[in-house]
C-alpha cells in the first residue's frame, strides 16, 4: 500500500488522480464493478476516504473517470480503420454484417470498457452530483456521436440520425450482452444442467455481432425505403 501526501500543484493533483485511476483498473482485473468498494480503493492507494474526496467524490466518479478512459482508448486504436471495416463494392446488407462483425471484435478485445458499460446504468450513474453527472454525460454523447460519424464511412446509407442512433445502440448492445454472457456461477451451473437453457447464456462476441447486424441492416432498409 503507497503512503501519498496531500498533492500541492495542479501536476501533482493530476498525478494524484491517475495513481487513484490505476489503481482502480487494477481492481477490476480481480473483481467485477459491484465489488470494488471506496473502503478497498482508498486502502490500496494509501489514502483516507476523507482524502480521497478531494480527488473524486465517489468510488461511481472513479469508475466512471475509468469508463471514459477507456472509451478513449478505444477511438485512439479504431479511428483510423473503418472504412477498411466492409468492402465497400459489397451490397449494403454485407457490408453491415462486415461491420458488425468488426464492432464485436474490437469491443471484444477492451474487457474493462465493455464491463463498465455493463454497470453503467445500473451502478456508475447513481450516487453522482449533478456536476459530475453532467460532466460524464456530455463525454458519452461525444463518444456516440464520433462513433455515428465512423459508422457512416463503411456504411454511407446511414444519415446523420440514423448512423446516431446505430452508435448508441451498440453501447447499449454491449453493456446488455456483456452482462448476460458472464452470468453468476450458480447461473452457470444450470445452464450447463439444463440445455434447454443454453439459449439464455449467449457468447458476447456472436450474439452482438448479430444483433447489431439486425439493426444495421434495419435502418439501411429504412433509410431506403424513405428516398
Amino acid at each position: 500500500m503507497a503512503t501519498f501526501h496531500r498533492a500541492r500543484s495542479a501536476e501533482q493533483r493530476a498525478e494524484r488522480r491517475q495513481s487513484i485511476l490505476r489503481t482502480a483498473a487494477g481492481m477490476l482485473d480481480e473483481m467485477p464493478v459491484a465489488a470494488v468498494s471506496l473502503n478497498e480503493l482508498s486502502r490500496r492507494v494509501g489514502l483516507s476516504k476523507s482524502a480521497m474526496a478531494l480527488y473524486f467524490e465517489s468510488r461511481e466518479e472513479v469508475l466512471l473517470a475509468l469508463l471514459t478512459e477507456a472509451a478513449g482508448r478505444y477511438r485512439a486504436e479504431t479511428a483510423d480503420t473503418f472504412p477498411q471495416w466492409a468492402d465497400p463494392s459489397a451490397p449494403a446488407a454485407v457490408r453491415a454484417r462486415q461491420v458488425a462483425a468488426r464492432l464485436a471484435a474490437t469491443f471484444a478485445a477492451h474487457s474493462m470498457l465493455c464491463e463498465l458499460l455493463s454497470a453503467q446504468h445500473a451502478i456508475l450513474e447513481h450516487n453522482i452530483s449533478v456536476d459530475v453527472a453532467t460532466r460524464y454525460k456530455r463525454a458519452s454523447r461525444d463518444a456516440i456521436r464520433w462513433l455515428g460519424e465512423q459508422l457512416r464511412e463503411p456504411l454511407p446509407e446511414l444519415d446523420d440520425e440514423r448512423a446516431l442512433r446505430a452508435a448508441h445502440m451498440v453501447v447499449i448492445l454491449v453493456g446488455a450482452l456483456w452482462t448476460r454472457s458472464r452470468p453468476a456461477p450458480s447461473l452457470l451451473a444450470a445452464f450447463r444442467a439444463d440445455p434447454s437453457l443454453a439459449f439464455m447464456h449467449p457468447a458476447f462476441t456472436e450474439a452482438f455481432e448479430a444483433a447489431i447486424a439486425t439493426f444495421l441492416t434495419g435502418l439501411i432498409a429504412q433509410a431506403a425505403d424513405a428516398t
